[in-house]
């Protein structure tokens, strides 16, 4: 064992120059390739990000596109929207113009339709009067028919005078006091004394004496 006091202080100093030197160059080569390392993570990062951040750009400028074309249909939708709500409601308004007009109109056609309902009432009761007045004008005509013809089938026989009187529901009727002669047979009348609304003149005149064929029959009517 050297039990020298004698310390050779350059060698150690050297000694631990030489170890700081090497722990110094592997410390700078460590920090350099982590350096780089971190530089190259830097750049791919930023890569990555610039890829990501044109992405999103692109993404937002087709979102503005997307924007201002929603925006021009929604200021559109409102236009029309607008239009739609005035159409509305001049719809609304000719609807209730055009409704009353209806009312007005239909209550007009219900005050038409009444009157003319009664007027078709009173034209049937008339129309029921004029033929139950025509029913009863019938039968007298025919009655009178009838009697001429029997009272001329008499005339041209010589029959003396012949006093006929007929009456019927609708009325009286001149009574006739027929007469025939050797000459042209004369027709004297005469009223009955009945209330009557209708009275009839039955004759027969033959300017040519009785019997010649050349009759001629007269009926005639006056209302009392």
């Amino acid at each position: 064992m050297d039990n020298s006091r004698d310390l050779n202080m350059d060698s150690i100093v050297a000694e631990i120059k030489a170890n700081y030197d090497d722990i110094a160059g592997r410390s700078r080569a460590e920090a350099e390739s982590w350096y780089r390392s971190k530089c190259e993570e830097m750049k791919a990062t930023v890569l990555r990000h610039g890829v990501t951040l044109r992405r999103a750009k692109e993404e937002i400028n087709e979102l503005n596109r997307v924007i201002q074309r929603l925006t021009a249909e929604v200021e559109n939708a409102k236009c029309q929207n607008s239009k739609l709500e005035a159409t509305v409601t001049q719809a609304e308004q000719q609807g209730e113009a055009a409704l009353n007009d209806a009312r007005c109109k239909l209550a007009g056609l219900e005050g038409a339709l009444q009157k003319a309902k009664r007027d078709m009432a009173c034209l049937l009761k008339e129309y029921q009067e004029v033929m139950n007045s025509k029913l009863g004008l019938d039968i007298e005509i025919a009655t009178y028919r009838r009697l001429l013809e029997g009272e001329e089938h008499r005339l041209c026989e010589g029959v003396g005078a012949v006093n006929v009187c007929v009456s019927s529901c609708c009325g009286g009727v001149v009574c006739g006091d027929l007469c025939a002669s050797g000459a042209a047979p004369a027709v004297t009348t005469s009223v009955c004394s009945a209330s009557c609304s209708d009275n009839v003149v039955v004759g027969t005149a033959d300017a040519y004496g009785p019997c010649s064929g050349l009759g001629r029959s007269i009926v005639g009517s006056k209302r009392c």
